[in-house]
C-alpha cells in the first residue's frame, strides 16, 4: 500500500477515527507533516485542530535517530540507540538544549500562544507515520502534563519496532497500514514535499473556523490495524 499524499493518507486514517465524531475530542497534528494529516481528520471529525511540536534528536552528519525532544520540555531517548551510538552526558545534553531551542522557536511560528486546552478530553495526536517512534512518544509524554483524559496516536503507517515504542505512553494506538520493513517514512507515498511554514498556518488557521463544509469519509476496506 501507499498513499497518493498526506490528505489521501489523512482521509483513509479519518475512517478509522469516525467513533470519535461527536465525543470530546482534540484533534492535535504533530509539526511538520503530521498536520497536513490532522487537517483531514479534524475535518472528517468536525472538530478544530491545533498543532504539537516534538522533534527528533540526532547527531550532526549520522542519521541514526536518539530520541526526541517535545515542546513542554519532554524527552524521549531511544535505548538501542544510545547503546549502539554512546555519547558523553555533556555533548548529549547539548544536543538536547539546541533541539529544544528549535522547538520553542517552531511554537513561536506556527502557534504563537499556549497550548490548546485539553484537560479531562480524548487527544488525537496525529503524525503522519511512524518510525521510531521517538517523537510521537516525546509528545505523549509530554500531553501528560495537560491532563487529557485519554491519548490516542493515530497514524496512516508505522513499523512494528515504532508501534513497540509508542504503545506503553498512549491509551489507543490506530494505524491503517503496519510496514515491518520499513525505513523510511516517505516510502508510503508518492508524495511527500516539504510543507513550508505559510502552508501550516494556514491549515491551522482555517481548522480553526468550523463549521466544516460537508465531508464525505468512506470506510476504508483495507484491514489495516487499530493497536490497544
Amino acid at each position: 500500500m501507499r498513499f497518493r499524499d498526506r490528505a489521501d493518507a489523512g482521509r483513509r486514517l479519518a475512517a478509522r477515527l469516525l467513533p470519535f465524531r461527536g465525543t470530546d475530542v482534540r484533534v492535535l497534528g504533530l509539526a511538520r507533516g503530521g498536520l497536513r494529516v490532522a487537517y483531514e481528520v479534524a475535518r472528517a471529525l468536525e472538530v478544530p485542530m491545533d498543532v504539537w511540536v516534538s522533534r527528533r534528536l540526532t547527531i550532526p552528519g549520522r542519521v541514526m535517530t536518539l530520541g526526541a525532544v517535545s515542546e513542554g520540555g519532554s524527552q524521549f531517548l531511544l535505548a538501542d540507540a544510545m547503546r549502539l551510538a554512546p555519547l558523553p552526558r555533556p555533548k548529549l545534553e547539548g544536543l538536547i538544549r539546541d533541539e529544544q531551542d528549535e522547538v520553542e522557536s517552531q511554537v513561536r511560528r506556527l502557534r504563537g500562544r499556549p497550548p490548546p486546552e485539553v484537560s479531562g478530553a480524548t487527544v488525537l495526536l496525529v503524525d503522519d507515520g511512524v518510525l521510531t517512534g521517538a517523537s510521537a512518544a516525546a509528545a505523549l509524554r509530554a500531553l501528560d502534563a495537560l491532563h487529557p483524559g485519554r491519548k490516542v496516536l493515530a497514524t496512516p503507517v508505522a513499523s512494528a519496532r515504532g508501534l513497540e515504542v509508542v504503545r506503553p505512553e498512549a491509551d489507543q494506538v490506530v494505524c491503517v497500514w503496519t510496514e515491518p520493513g520499513l525505513r523510511s517514512v516517505s516510502e508510503a507515498y508518492e508524495d511527500f514535499r516539504a510543507l513550508p511554514d505559510v502552508e501550516l498556518q494556514n491549515l491551522i488557521e482555517r481548522s480553526g473556523q468550523p463549521p466544516w463544509r460537508p465531508h464525505a469519509v468512506t470506510e476504508s476496506a483495507d484491514p489495516g490495524g487499530t493497536w490497544m
